[in-house]
């Protein structure tokens, strides 16, 4: 995980940047770490929000429903997000099954995040549409992996972001149908896997990451185990409002796969993650803000200037 400079480039270049550019580039482990803090944060500030990325497959079913509101036609009563076409989607992408797409729509109904479209609802289809809350969220996403694009190259995505508040609603679209089919977004192997497929793993992954030693990722004889700062699993459990018994089980099959270990006692010391974990997640992310570039050059029509 050594950084490698990026070749210099003295003109406008709209090719979007490659995943193994942000692999080579230490400069993107500080992006994703501090990406992961983010989402913790808005996590302890509003937990149903933070439940809907707490795994992977519920940051899928977020960004498919949040797509499908931004898709929709006042003139087309067949577009836009309802249920039974957000279960065919689901289904299609093989996300979840039918059960699981039905009742993550109830879900965030109850929760506020969507609302009926006043006037157009009818016995067969309620269109529903994204509610303030969520809406921030999307946008705040968006900025986040835009900037943390921007950081590596000089270019200035998140500024343009920031100045055309409808770029939102055509960008967002375009990166939910690249990673509802990417494969390196959905598995990046073992250790990745286990955490982000499980309830919650996905931000207890990120907690992991977001207490990685940064130093321990720098050019020198490569260290199997990271520092990850100090972690309690009943402390884990309870800000996450999910039983210790889960986590406990969690960590004991990363513990067994050599991924996760403590410097004392077990699940109440100093914690380490494996090189691999790391790796896995590095790429994950590398893969993920790749396909946030192509879809923001496909909006756009360019990368973003440089400003270097």
């Amino acid at each position: 995980m050594t950084s490698r400079p990026i070749p210099a480039d003295t003109g406008l270049n709209d090719m979007p940047i490659a995943a193994a550019a942000l692999e080579a580039d230490l400069r993107f482990f500080y992006a994703f770490r501090q990406g992961a803090r983010l989402l913790l944060d808005i996590y302890d500030a509003d937990p149903p929000l933070g439940r809907l990325f707490s795994s992977q497959q519920r940051w899928l079913m977020s960004h498919a429903a949040f797509a499908l509101a931004c898709s929709r036609d006042p003139a087309d009563p067949a577009s836009g997000l309802y249920t039974a076409r957000f279960i065919a989607l689901v289904l299609e992408k093989n996300v979840a099954s039918k059960n699981t797409a039905a009742d993550f729509i109830q879900e965030i109904v109850a929760n506020g995040f969507v609302r009926v479209v006043s006037g157009h609802e009818d016995r067969r289809r309620k269109p529903l549409q994204a509610t303030d809350v969520p809406d921030r969220a999307m946008s705040q996403w968006l900025e986040l992996h835009l900037a943390g694009l921007d950081g590596i190259d000089g270019g200035n995505r998140a500024e343009i972001y920031r100045a055309d508040p409808t770029l939102q609603y055509r960008l967002q679209p375009k990166i939910a149908e690249r990673i509802l089919v990417a494969g390196s977004v959905r598995s990046q192997g073992p250790a990745f896997d286990l955490f982000t497929w499980a309830n919650f793993g996905g931000l207890i992954l990120d907690l992991l990451i977001a207490g990685v030693d940064a130093g321990a990722t720098d050019a020198g004889p490569p260290a199997d185990r990271l520092p990850a700062g100090t972690l309690s699993l009943t402390e884990t459990a309870r800000r996450f409002t999910i039983s210790r018994t889960h986590v406990v089980r969690l960590f004991g099959k990363a513990a067994e796969m050599g991924d996760i270990g403590w410097s004392g006692r077990r699940g109440e010391s100093d914690v380490w993650i494996s090189r691999r974990l790391l790796r896995q997640y590095w790429q994950y992310q590398a893969a993920k803000h790749a396909l946030v570039d192509e879809a923001f050059a496909q909006v756009t029509g360019s990368r973003a200037a440089r400003t270097t």
